[in-house]
């Protein structure tokens, strides 16, 4: 016999219902209503219900083993929409299919090994920005500015050189947009063109990094030249049936995704990283003098010399998943454990919980990245920080080289101190992010 998945019944606000907790501490309230509900429970809202999957191997039907009927993207991804438009990370569907397509060979081996040299100088340029701190600062926007200066020149070479910090605002004000949305659901109920100062900035904004993007476009068009950048391999793409590349709005969209996705998730992971090499002594010894120990030289072939910064990097991953969580909707009539599935059903996969949990990792919440050691690699169903199945995210290779490439960069040049009494929280919106921002204590190491 199926069944419907159980109701959270408490809390429940009185009007925005068990979805109201949800959305202000989900990292709180998703484990322990999977406590009482088991691995299958659903939270109500006046505009609709969520079906929370909080089984690993439930998980993997979603987003592996039956994904032709959990396709397309769950309802939050409207907010995303707010920043990307309809790319890579919130289409669904035939139309994600095809441009997944046509974005692919940007990420292969050869096009990260072709950008590694520009990761490098970034990082090693702001590196010694930040050594000459003379007092402790919030790291986040360092971290925000310089992933965005690496995909800016990854996505466009040296086009968007003299319009960087135009691009970093705007993405700022958009990301603002979107998150006021995440606080304050109302706002879902308004029209998107509801006259008021926030909306107008938003549309301000858009409109001027659209014309940024375009103008690029049209420039790149009219030259016919190859860039050897992310544009160049997005503008030469053609589906091989057809015949047809990308429209130009179908480029806007995916260099926003790009964009977004690309520098606010990575920036996150570097401020978590950091934080908890600061705070654990012997783990920051034995990752400097593996860094050291490597000498000054660091290029593709020499990668293999940090076995363990690796390791530093997927387990910062583990403890403070940046993709806190993805969203699907079910497009096909489906059993999940023995409940039914609805077409139409949105689902929620909570990354984090299956990162923490006690059923599944020991010792949860110690930094430990021994746990990534070649021999003891924790299994994809309960590690998948970039998500998981056909919809991994396309950019996992191009992000986790820039983190290790970021750690040696920064680590070879300088200690950061964690400041006491400075509040650490992370803060489940958009992407997990320190709260309070996070304030650390740059020291020159030489």
């Amino acid at each position: 016999m199926i069944r419907i998945a159980p109701a959270v019944d408490e809390p429940r606000h009185w009007l925005m219902g068990s979805a109201f907790y949800a959305q202000r501490d989900p990292l709180k309230w998703i484990p322990r209503w999977a406590e009482k509900y088991g691995d299958v429970y659903t939270i109500g809202s006046p505009i609709g219900s969520a079906m929370v999957v909080a089984s690993p191997e439930l998980a993997r039907q979603v987003l592996a083993d039956r994904y032709a009927h959990y396709i397309e993207k769950g309802r939050s991804y409207a907010v995303l929409r707010i920043l990307m438009g309809n790319g890579l990370v919130t289409s669904s569907g035939e139309f994600w299919r095809g441009q997944r397509k046509l974005t692919q060979p940007a990420f292969h081996r050869r096009r990260l090994d072709a950008i590694f040299a520009m990761m490098v100088r970034r990082s090693r340029a702001m590196a010694e920005r930040l050594s000459k701190a003379d007092q402790a600062l919030d790291i986040a926007p360092v971290f925000s500015q310089l992933t965005l200066e690496i995909i800016s020149e990854a996505m466009f070479s040296t086009d968007v050189e003299s319009e960087a910090s135009k691009v970093g605002g705007y993405i700022h004000i958009l990301n603002e947009t979107a998150l006021r949305m995440l606080r304050q659901p109302w706002r879902f109920f308004m029209p998107r063109r509801f006259p008021t100062p926030f909306t107008k900035t938003e549309f301000n904004a858009r409109a001027s990094m659209d014309a940024i993007v375009h103008n690029i476009i049209e420039r790149r068009r009219k030259g016919g030249e190859d860039h050897d950048d992310l544009l160049s391999m997005f503008l030469s793409a053609c589906d091989e049936e057809t015949g047809k590349g990308m429209s130009n709005e179908q480029l806007r969209d995916e260099v926003m995704t790009m964009f977004v996705a690309g520098h606010e998730t990575t920036a996150n992971a570097m401020c978590w990283l950091l934080h908890l090499v600061a705070t654990h002594p012997e783990i920051e010894a034995k990752l400097m003098a593996e860094i050291d120990a490597a000498g000054d030289a660091l290029d593709t072939g020499s990668l293999a010399a940090f076995p363990y910064t690796r390791q530093v990097v997927e387990e910062s991953l583990r403890m403070f998943p940046t993709i806190w969580s993805v969203g699907r909707r079910c497009v096909k009539e489906d059993e999940l454990g023995g409940y039914h599935v609805r077409p139409g059903t949105t689902l929620l996969i909570p990354i984090f919980h299956f990162h923490w949990g006690e059923k599944w990792w020991s010792e949860p919440r110690k930094f430990d990245p021994d746990r990534f050691l070649p021999d003891r690699k924790p299994s994809p169903e309960i590690y998948f920080p970039f998500g998981a199945g056909p919809r991994t995210c396309i950019g996992n290779q191009f992000a986790l080289q820039e983190l290790v490439i970021m750690t040696v960069c920064f680590l070879k040049q300088l200690r950061l101190r964690p400041v006491e009494g400075f509040p650490v929280e992370p803060d489940a919106l958009i992407t997990l992010r320190p709260k309070w921002g996070m304030k650390l204590k740059p020291e020159p190491r030489w």
